[in-house]
């Protein structure tokens, strides 16, 4: 029997690896590329190239500066649900430093579906973690995720930047906006042991609950009702980052307290008819619609108890009612202080912003933030009562707080008057309102 030369096994091998390297190369350029979007700095001719010539440029003249710089980086979870070529990195967070100042760069991705991405500022074991005071970077520390906005160019100080074009929106959403990526390897592992249905039945199907999701979202969206993910549609996302096929419906959970009255009308505005209605808002309430494509919608109000949180349901052919636990009190309780304490922080920064103070970015309590707005808010009552005088610029002397005659409680704080000096302008005169505005004493 003739020998094998070992050479020739071994150039064999390396031929085959070869090839098939170049295949999945090929397979990512021109098929999931366009899909996950393009993360290869240096395809030729890409948009993507052009930015990575953009990111050398900006970490230059930052050095020229004096800046120093700081990259952290991490793995591309767009690329996460292949197999293969899922250790690429990107740019999640630049930290410039100069002196005793700092710049946080956070760097969004733009993700399928038409929203962008940042990922979280997580440090790694090789990072100077002394370079800057990493806890008061307040942005960024949770991956997150915004609604695409449309940005606007503006000129400051001679230098031009984006903003987006609806900054509240953007600002409001800061609340809400942490991300939770599927869990990709997880579900590869259980596709492995039940290999998933790709039959046009259930290919079908996905697309009509995937549409059904988005028309359902933009419903409560627009009415300010927070949903989630419940029941089989949240199991479907969780265990195998898909919607279950054979379960030929779409869950959605909401808490009673955001129970409105309108929802029904809202849906069916957007084409969802009423199929069936359980229970009461006082106990057990589920709603169920028909979307045109055949797919039913549920959603689920959950209820609070002493120690858990629940939801009631029924079925429909038996009218059989149950009882599903959800969470405990303490793992909802946390979860809604949290929500709160968001909405709060974001309400007193709005306020804080209109709030004329010397200097402009003074910082203050949220009891004198308060505070400071009642006197801004009744001085600017009582300006535009003294505008209703005959005379222009009569002068505003006094205490403010004599015109909430009805609001007992004002009365004990501490006297507040206006400098006298500042006399209150007639209509289409400028004046500098931030300066004739003040406190007696200090709370």
């Amino acid at each position: 029997m003739q020998r094998i030369n070992k050479n020739v096994v071994l150039a064999l091998l390396t031929l085959t690896s070869s090839v098939f390297l170049l295949f999945q190369l090929y397979y990512y350029k021109y098929y999931l590329s366009p899909k996950n979007g393009a993360v290869f700095s240096k395809v030729k001719g890409s948009q993507s190239g052009q930015d990575g010539i953009q990111w050398v440029s900006l970490l230059r003249a930052a050095e020229k500066m004096g800046f120093q710089w700081l990259k952290i980086q991490n793995k591309d979870p767009r690329l996460e649900g292949m197999d293969d070529l899922s250790g690429i990195e990107i740019p999640f967070h630049y930290i410039f430093k100069l002196a005793a100042h700092a710049i946080h760069l956070v760097v969004f991705y733009e993700r399928s579906g038409n929203y962008v991405w940042h990922g979280p500022l997580r440090l790694k074991q090789n990072i100077d973690r002394k370079f800057v005071p990493f806890r008061k970077l307040h942005f960024g520390h949770y991956p997150g995720a915004y609604n695409k906005p449309e940005v606007l160019q503006l000129s400051i100080d001679d230098l031009k930047v984006q903003i987006p074009k609806n900054l509240s929106q953007f600002l409001e959403e800061m609340s809400h906006s942490r991300f939770l990526e599927c869990r990709y390897r997880e579900a590869r592992a259980f596709f492995q042991l039940y290999p998933d249905d790709a039959s046009l039945d259930a290919v079908e199907f996905r697309r009509k609950a995937k549409a059904l999701l988005h028309l359902a979202a933009l419903t409560l969206n627009n009415l300010g009702v927070r949903f989630w993910l419940s029941s089989g549609t949240c199991l479907g996302w969780y265990r195998q980052c898909s919607i279950i096929p054979y379960s030929k419906d779409v869950d959605l959970g909401v808490f009673i307290q955001d129970y409105r009255s309108d929802i029904i009308p809202a849906f069916q505005k957007a084409g969802l008819s009423l199929k069936h209605k359980f229970g009461k808002v006082e106990d057990s309430l589920e709603l169920s619609f028909q979307g045109e494509d055949g797919v039913k919608l549920d959603i689920f109000f959950f209820y609070e108890d002493d120690d858990h949180i629940w939801n009631g349901g029924t079925q429909a052919k038996s009218g059989k009612k149950f009882k599903a636990l959800s969470m405990t009190r303490k793992i909802f309780t946390n979860t809604r202080e949290r929500w709160r304490q968001q909405n709060v922080n974001s309400a007193f920064a709005k306020l804080r912003k209109l709030i004329p103070t010397h200097p402009p970015d003074k910082k203050l309590s949220k009891n004198e933030t308060l505070r400071l707005a009642m006197r801004y808010i009744n001085f600017l009552v009582k300006i535009l009562g003294e505008q209703g005088l005959p005379q222009a610029g009569v002068t505003a002397r006094g205490s403010i707080l004599g015109l909430f005659q009805q609001a007992p409680h004002l009365q004990s704080m501490e006297e507040l008057t206006l400098i006298e000096d500042c006399g209150v302008p007639s209509p289409g005169t400028s004046s500098n309102i931030a300066e004739c505005w003040s406190e007696s004493s200090s709370p």
